[in-house]
């Protein structure tokens, strides 16, 4: 079985991916991880070459897709393009988690010059583009089977959620 995190930066899909992936003696991967490996790039350097980020994400996607018993944290803009989204629900458990823009902002605040595309912008801005990211990339999260608000998250909700799809103990 596969599960995919979805959802956009700070929503805590590494963090629940691993929670989980070792509650259920999976293995967790992160694409954001791949593509780095495969590009020699950190992934920031990559979203500087449209191009080369998309090729090293369907790369990603492709080697992910095929695993097995693993739990899988995608980049935020995976979902978001062509038939990403397709190809995760056909070949796993897709999980959205959602985070609103007060969580993101109060998770991301002390490393926005960590995060690539918010360096150099604008403190005051931050919020409201993050506000337009969400309303454009939701199209594409909400098509995740299951979408759960990050913040009211436990193991034992997780599980509740996922065993709809696949006995999980």
């Amino acid at each position: 079985m596969l599960i995919y995190f979805i959802g956009y930066i700070a929503a805590g899909k590494n963090k629940w991916g691993q929670r989980l992936a070792k509650e259920l003696n999976y293995d967790f991967i992160d694409t954001r991880k791949i593509m780095e490996q495969k590009s020699g790039m950190t992934f920031g350097a990559l979203l500087q070459n449209k191009e080369l980020f998309i090729k090293f994400e369907q790369e990603a996607l492709s080697e992910v897709s095929k695993m097995k018993n693993t739990v899988v944290a995608t980049s935020e803009l995976l979902p978001c393009r062509a038939n990403n989204m397709e190809i995760l629900n056909n070949t796993g458990i897709t999980f959205y988690l959602r985070a609103g823009l007060g969580c993101i902002m109060m998770k991301i605040a002390k490393r926005t010059q960590e995060i690539p595309f918010l360096v150099g912008m604008d403190h005051d801005f931050i919020p409201d583009f993050i506000k337009m990211e969400l309303e454009n990339r939701n199209v594409f999260y909400k098509q995740a089977k299951i979408n759960y608000l990050a913040r009211e998250l436990n193991m034992d909700k997780l599980k509740e959620l996922l065993s709809k799809y696949k006995d999980i103990e």
